[in-house]
């Protein structure tokens, strides 16, 4: 009967691993999407004459979070602010009226890039606390 013969790793396995784990490390800095944030301004005002109590900027590129409220904005609007920390499409997401904790009324915009954005949001349909629409307005 013969000994069960041992598998030989041989000198070349560590460079391989080493090789490959450089080659999984530069793949992966190649893909992370570079930090080049911008400071986006919205400014809120809901149709029912409600004030905007919060803005959640759901960032598609990460980062999502609570705008905070910056100087006053157009008009009837108020300002928020929000420092994106990657270039990319954003969704709104306002509560019309109730308080920063309890919103009375949900609505929300669609996904954009542009820094600026005047936003009406409709709240005056409907009883539930969710599904109202921000639609964007022109600046001017």
């Amino acid at each position: 009967m013969t000994a069960p013969r041992r598998w030989y790793m041989g000198p070349w396995l560590p460079y391989s691993l080493l090789a490959a784990l450089v080659a999984i490390w530069v793949l992966l800095a190649v893909t992370v999407p570079a930090t080049t944030s911008r400071q986006l301004t919205i400014d809120v005002s809901c149709s029912s004459g409600n004030p905007p109590v919060g803005v959640w900027v759901e960032s598609s590129t990460g980062g999502s979070w609570w705008a905070i409220e910056g100087e006053p904005g157009a008009g009837p609007a108020r300002r928020f602010v929000f420092q994106q920390e990657f270039n990319g499409p954003y969704q709104v997401n306002v509560g019309c009226g109730g308080t920063a904790a309890n919103w009375g009324i949900s609505a929300s915009s669609v996904e954009a890039t542009q820094p600026f954005r005047y936003l009406v949001c409709e709240d005056r349909h409907g009883t539930d606390t969710s599904g109202g629409r921000c639609e964007d307005q022109p600046a001017g």
